[in-house]
């Protein structure tokens, strides 16, 4: 089942490859997160091959933050420090027969240690589309989505990551499902360097030909999205509707 606000299943996954195009060529994301590199190479030819079975992508890059307890103390080192973090981003777009079946992008942030890589976070953004067949979840929640922590991507565990470790999030607990706007690859990735930054992303981010990817990215999921919104605030057509009554699905 389609969803208004959202864009269609060839639209999304042909900005999506895009993205990968320009993040397996970047020289930046070359030669400072050559996982991340690697990994848009392999899911691009993987994707254009099979287009029509949706989208995958899983891949991460490590970074350094300084914790705000630390005060201005570590600011003294000469050079960059080493990583400290390990930025897990991935995303799936499942279709069947063009049809969006599921949208789903992750974020984890994860300590770099001697052993493992223990979580520190994990966030899902979705998009829920009704089946349409006629049965109801058990449980109404927003078509789009910020959901903590989510279970484990299978990619994770391969990376790593301890099933133990996640399980201490409680992933059982799916709810609160937080209404939130669409999330697409650029927009994620560009989130993550933004929140983890350095003076090397921080350039790679302000590069035109990043900040054109974005602007394409913002104009086709949250544009319709934002309006869609507006447009039951103001109620223009005199519904009556709250925005959990539009975007609420069953």
């Amino acid at each position: 089942m389609s969803l208004d606000f959202y864009p269609s299943a060839n639209d999304l996954i042909e900005s999506e490859l895009s993205v990968l195009n320009h993040l397996r060529n970047d020289t930046y994301i070359k030669e400072n997160h050559y996982h991340l590199a690697d990994a848009a190479n392999k899911y691009y030819a993987r994707s254009k091959a099979n287009y029509e079975s949706g989208f995958e992508f899983f891949s991460y890059f490590d970074m350094w933050h300084r914790p705000a307890h630390q005060g201005k103390l570590k600011l003294a080192r000469r050079g960059m420090p080493p990583p400290n973090l390990r930025l897990v981003v991935a995303s799936l777009i499942r279709l069947k027969k063009g049809v969006f079946q599921n949208v789903t992008y992750c974020l984890a942030v994860c300590r770099l240690g001697r052993t493992g890589f223990p979580i520190l976070r994990k966030f899902h953004f979705d998009i829920t589309f009704s089946s349409g067949d006629g049965k109801k979840k058990s449980q109404a929640h927003p078509s789009c989505h910020l959901q903590y922590c989510g279970e484990m991507l299978p990619a994770m565990a391969e990376m790593g990551v301890l099933e133990t470790q996640i399980n201490q999030l409680n992933p059982w607990l799916s709810e609160p499902r937080l209404f939130s706007p669409p999330m697409s690859l650029a927009l994620l990735v560009d989130m993550a360097f933004h929140e983890f930054p350095d003076q090397r992303s921080t350039k790679f981010r302000d590069t035109s030909a990043w900040k054109d990817l974005i602007r394409k990215q913002e104009a086709l999921v949250l544009k319709p999205f934002y309006q869609k919104c507006l447009d039951v605030i103001v109620d223009i057509h005199d519904q009556k509707q709250t925005l959990a009554d539009v975007f609420y699905v069953d």
